[in-house]
């Protein structure tokens, strides 16, 4: 059975090293981009991650999907699903809604704008959080910048710190998130490692229809 700590997938702690193309043109209204990918544990497809990413006028809105099934012997030793809406207006967080599953154990965290701060009502955490706040969804590079970062699986301000991990866009998270995060040079999020109960996690591309960034930044 593979360890939940090591399986936060709710904060999306897992990692893809494929390479995304590099947007050269300003997001337009109206636009969308997705992205599928395979979550492999020591090679062993267990799941999918999907985000689909739309912009309306000042208005950007993410969704997300995760479902990982890990089977010995033919039977489903662990289940997981997430779902996730974000909404951002005017580079902020404006609404958040999860919905996580881990194994029967049930989270959630709901967000919203109000005035100069977040209100956080989540199974981790209730209280407010500031407007730079960033979601543990990890998929525009300014979210590196950010703090603090909000458990997209229980609400709660985590305590991390981050440091450049050799590369200049690769980034190790460390404290109460523990994982690798490389993104390409539009901020393309292109990489992630992490621990996924003592076996090496990692993502592989297998739908992406547009880039995200350009979309984010555009709200």
């Amino acid at each position: 059975m593979i360890d939940r700590r090591h399986l936060l997938f709710g904060a999306s702690a897992a990692g893809f090293a494929s390479a995304l193309p590099i947007a050269t043109h300003a997001r337009a209204d109206g636009a969308r981009a997705r992205r599928v990918l395979r979550i492999l544990r020591d090679g062993s497809d267990i799941g999918m991650h999907s985000l689909t990413a739309t912009h309306g006028p000042d208005r950007f809105e993410m969704r997300i999907e995760i479902d990982i099934r890990v089977r010995l012997l033919g039977i489903t030793a662990y289940r997981y699903t997430h779902e996730n809406t974000e909404v951002w207006e005017g580079g902020a967080l404006a609404a958040l809604m999860t919905r996580t599953n881990d194994d029967g154990d049930e989270y959630y965290a709901n967000l919203k704008r109000a005035g100069d701060v977040l209100e956080i009502d989540g199974s981790g955490y209730s209280g407010t959080a500031p407007l730079n706040a960033a979601p543990t969804s990890y998929y525009a590079r300014p979210f590196i910048d950010r703090r603090p970062w909000i458990s997209t699986q229980s609400g709660k301000p985590l305590e991390i710190d981050i440091a450049t991990a050799g590369a200049s866009q690769t980034f190790d998270v460390t404290g109460e998130l523990t994982t690798t995060l490389g993104y390409n040079a539009a901020g393309e999020w292109v990489e992630c490692r992490f621990d996924a109960g003592g076996e090496p996690g990692a993502y592989e591309v297998v739908e992406n229809d547009g880039a995200i960034t350009p979309l984010w930044q555009g709200a």
